[in-house]
């Protein structure tokens, strides 16, 4: 199967800004290369901090910008997100039996597990699995077919990134999941938000990807103390395809609109000379 992954949007109330940036324009170019490039794709997830301080208002924005996406959309938690005002705005959005914003889909070429990790009304970033959302983790992961991938969807990393500024704010307690994971089942793949970063590696065995945000970017300071370092580097997508043989993903700059080139073109190798 293949799918799209979006996160971190931090959407404001239209006519407005955040940090100078118009995540509007961002996310329907977005929207735009997905339906055209990507026709065959199963659903697209959005990995949560759909908005910055989850104003109602803010999700409207972000709903209509979205509304023309052909794909079935998965709106999922992040920090910045609120729950009641994001179910408004996306009807669609998951609810398990203790309203929290996860589920499991099984598809028949892997399973997507989807968690919830904000803490709301924490009065922290960092995210946290409650009891009751680690039992949800456990059926999941006991209940996903075995015959085929397991992927594992999360705003908050459970693991440090070595960028300081991120790592104080991740899962608050990554132990407890994973011997909840440890006693069950290991996923196959990892992918998580929040860290606004191409980041990728391994969580005690478990592969794991992190992509940029929709909007702003985290800098690559990896020691920093005064607050979250931010940038203007240029968004991404990612798209996946997940089957039998394994999982491959391309990250896509999708706001670039430079030039390209033939590597086979003598003329194009040559280029300009430096100096």
């Amino acid at each position: 199967m293949k799918f799209v992954i979006i996160t971190d949007p931090h959407f404001v109330p239209e006519g407005e800004t955040l940090f100078g940036l118009d995540a509007r324009a961002n996310l329907a170019r977005a929207v735009e290369l997905i339906n055209r490039d990507h026709p065959d794709i199963a659903l697209v997830i959005l990995l949560g901090d759909l908005t910055q301080r989850g104003e109602p208002a803010a999700y409207a924005s972000i709903a209509e910008i979205l509304a023309p996406l052909k794909a079935p959309l998965v709106p999922m938690t992040g920090n910045h997100d609120a729950r009641e005002a994001l179910r408004a705005a996306f009807p669609q959005t998951d609810r398990d039996p203790g309203g929290f914003v996860q589920a499991l889909r099984v598809y028949d070429d892997a399973s997507i597990l989807t968690l919830d990790t904000l803490d709301e009304g924490g009065g922290s970033s960092a995210g946290y699995l409650c009891a009751e959302r680690l039992a949800f983790l456990e059926q999941s992961l006991g209940e996903a077919p075995a015959d085929r991938p397991l992927l594992v969807f999360q705003h908050h990393p459970p693991l440090d990134t070595g960028l300081e500024a991120l790592d104080r704010i991740k899962l608050k307690n990554p132990e407890q999941e994973w011997a909840v994971i440890a006693r069950t089942r290991r996923p196959d793949y990892l992918f998580m938000g929040h860290v606004h970063r191409p980041v990728t590696g391994l969580w005690r065995g478990i592969p794991f990807h992190i992509q940029r945000g929709v909007s702003h970017q985290v800098a690559f300071e990896l020691e920093y103390r005064d607050g979250v370092p931010g940038t203007y580097e240029e968004p991404d997508y990612v798209l996946v395809e997940a089957g039998p043989g394994g999982v491959v993903i391309h990250q896509r700059a999708f706001n670039y609109a430079g030039p390209r080139f033939l590597m086979s073109d003598k003329a194009a190798q040559r280029g300009p000379r430096l100096g």
